[in-house]
């Protein structure tokens, strides 16, 4: 066990994370409600353990140095490990049984299976606190690396962070566009250039389908019409596709749900994408917690296609 180890403590971190966030020793000492000196002996003492200067001062205030924005990097992973901890902790003494926080790709919002799992999950084990939270997968996969997600429900682009996350294939996925009941690129085989004559809802960059999409349509000579509205896919955006000729792109595992809510049906054309399956990401360098587990084996269950009848 090396001195780090061996000297770092909890309190520590908590002085560097606050000298950080505040910008300067004055408002750390009333945030951490301590004095001057208590809190530049504290940072005296860290920065002999570390054996380096971790903040310089600036016209504007405290700033990490190099080895201090690695240490505070870390420090936030710390102090979040920490409140899950106390969380769980929390919970198993009221008698729960731990915790479970979920994001969702908000893509899959409207995706029936997911839902119903995780409403039967929570009414089976209600001792479980269960927390869900949608959002874009950089950003879910940012609040996994900081602890504060257990499991995330998603995409990954193909050879994405083989190394750092653990992946559980859950079902394929071909996206497509959809558009209004009726429309005509609902009628027959359609292609990608005759897409283009229509107004488009597209996610906004950085997005992978985005780019393999503007790729595909750059190698045919051709480019995106004027009309192409950048937004993230929402009730408001599909229910204006229901109401004009715009389409929207939409994950295939929703189709179902999109036609029931908005009428909206598949385009008939098959989109040059190259991507993965659904799948649900965890860390590698973290053992799953009993809740994180029963989570996913409920939800590969789910996802699993029912056996034929008559076979075992």
């Amino acid at each position: 066990m090396n001195s780090l180890q061996q000297r770092l403590k909890l309190r520590h971190i908590s002085v560097v994370l606050e000298i950080a966030r505040c910008g300067s020793l004055q408002k750390a000492t009333e945030v951490l409600m301590v004095s001057h000196s208590a809190i530049s002996k504290a940072l005296a003492e860290i920065e002999a353990i570390v054996g380096a200067q971790l903040f310089e001062r600036t016209p504007s205030g405290m700033r990490p140095t190099t080895i201090g924005e690695a240490l505070v990097r870390h420090g936030y992973l710390i102090a979040a490990d920490v409140q899950r901890a106390e969380a769980e902790l929390d919970a198993l003494r009221e008698g729960d049984m731990g915790t479970l926080s979920i994001g969702i790709f908000f893509p899959l919002n409207w995706w029936e299976t997911l839902a119903d799992c995780i409403a039967d999950f929570s009414t089976k084990l209600p001792r479980i606190r269960l927390s869900v939270r949608e959002d874009s997968m950089e950003t879910l996969l940012e609040r996994l690396d900081q602890d504060l997600i257990d499991v995330v429900i998603g995409r990954l682009a193909s050879g994405f962070g083989g190394n750092q996350y653990a992946q559980e294939s859950l079902r394929e996925d071909h996206p497509l566009f959809v558009a209004r009941q009726g429309h005509p690129l609902t009628q027959k085989q359609v292609t990608l250039e005759d897409l283009l004559h229509f107004p488009w809802i597209l996610p906004e960059q950085p997005n992978i389908i985005r780019q393999q999409l503007e790729f595909a349509v750059r190698d045919m000579g051709l480019s995106f019409g004027a009309d192409v509205m950048s937004s993230q896919v929402s009730s408001l955006t599909y229910r204006l596709a229901s109401r004009s000729d715009t389409l929207i792109l939409a994950s295939q595992c929703i189709t179902d749900e999109l036609h029931a809510l908005y009428r909206l049906q598949p385009v008939l054309c098959q989109l040059p994408l190259h991507l993965g399956p659904l799948v649900a990401v965890t860390r590698k360098d973290k053992p799953l917690s009993r809740a994180a587990s029963l989570f996913l084996q409920q939800l590969k269950e789910a996802v699993s296609p029912a056996p034929a009848a008559g076979t075992r």
